[in-house]
């Protein structure tokens, strides 16, 4: 499990470091049957296009590692707001259990100033014999 987590730590990172359109680094608090901490990247990408990767710790038994990849596409309202639909793929992983899945669902968040912003998201996650809705919480760190 420690060298699972490094490895994905050093993939994410170097993806960080090749990627000259990183837009924030995002933190995040994820709600659903337990509670979970996050941490990730949002890249720009052409157009109004995101990506953005996380991993994701659930602190309840057994403990639950996600690795997401998103994609958003952002539309831009008045006031400092957007909203974005999400899809996705995701990394699950429980013990022994070690499945891909997939991610959709939308959110929105306020930019409060040009390097703070605030949001949330509303996610179906599903994995096979395994599926859950869960709401994120977070902050993200614009450069």
């Amino acid at each position: 499990m420690k060298k699972f987590l490094l490895i994905a730590v050093l993939c994410i990172s170097a993806l960080s470091a090749s990627a000259g359109g990183l837009r924030s680094v995002d933190m995040k608090a994820n709600l659903r049957n337990d509670f979970g901490l996050g941490v990730g990247l949002t890249f720009q990408l052409p157009k109004n296009f995101e990506a953005a990767p996380s991993i994701n710790f659930y602190f309840d038994d057994p403990h639950v590692l996600t690795i997401d990849g998103d994609f958003r596409y952002r539309f831009e309202l008045p006031r400092n707001f957007s909203i974005y639909p999400v899809l996705g793929l995701v990394y699950f992983h429980a013990d022994d259990y070690n499945k891909v899945g997939v991610n959709i669902g939308g959110g929105f968040s306020y930019d409060i100033n040009s390097h703070w912003a605030v949001g949330l998201e509303l996610k179906y996650q599903y994995v096979d014999h395994w599926d859950d809705v869960y709401f994120t919480m977070g902050a993200s760190y614009k450069f």
